[in-house]
Parts: structure tokens; C-alpha cells; sequence
């Protein structure tokens, strides 16, 4: 069996993690991801300056949400699995090529 070396959750499993973290048990909440965006002026090479955008990852959280839609999750139907860090062997572990 090949080494594991990433974890991926979708987006639902994250805002899961979190909730379950934060002991949040009611109410709808899906992912919230804020993004920066910068501009600078790079070049494969010396003379050949292009313009380009680059987005960083700023945070990561749930924000709740009035009505469900296909992101969200209902706080109230999480089974109680303890703290998050118990969990952490259990997670789902997908080879990522």
C-alpha cells in the first residue's frame, strides 16, 4: 500500500471538522474562504516583465447560512464524535496523484 502524503476533504467534511471543533450544534453553515488578490510584474526571463495576478489563501471558516444549499451543513444532525483531534487518525485518507 502506497504512502499516504495528502488529505483531502471536500467541503462539507471541512465545514464538518470545524463545527465539530468549535462544539457549534445548530443552525446551517457552510465553508468560507477568504482570498487576496495582488499584482506584480514577473518574468520567465531577465527583460520579458509581464503583468500578473496572483490569489492567496487568507482564512478559512463557516459562515451561517439562512437556507440550506448544496454547501452547507446542518449543525444539528452532526453525530457528537468527540473533539477534532481524536478523529484525526480516522480521517479519510485518498492517495492524490
Amino acid at each position: 500500500m502506497p504512502e499516504t502524503t495528502q488529505i483531502v476533504y471536500s467541503h462539507k467534511e471541512l465545514t464538518e471538522l470545524i463545527l465539530r471543533d468549535r462544539g457549534i450544534t445548530s443552525g446551517h453553515w457552510a465553508i468560507y474562504i477568504t482570498f487576496r488578490l495582488m499584482g506584480a510584474n514577473v518574468g520567465l526571463e531577465e527583460g520579458d516583465l509581464k503583468p500578473v495576478a496572483m490569489t492567496f489563501v487568507e482564512s478559512i471558516g463557516v459562515t451561517r447560512v439562512a437556507e440550506p444549499n448544496p454547501l452547507s451543513v446542518d449543525a444539528s444532525k452532526l453525530r457528537a464524535k468527540g473533539p477534532v483531534s481524536s478523529r484525526a487518525p480516522k480521517a479519510k485518507s485518498r492517495a492524490v496523484a
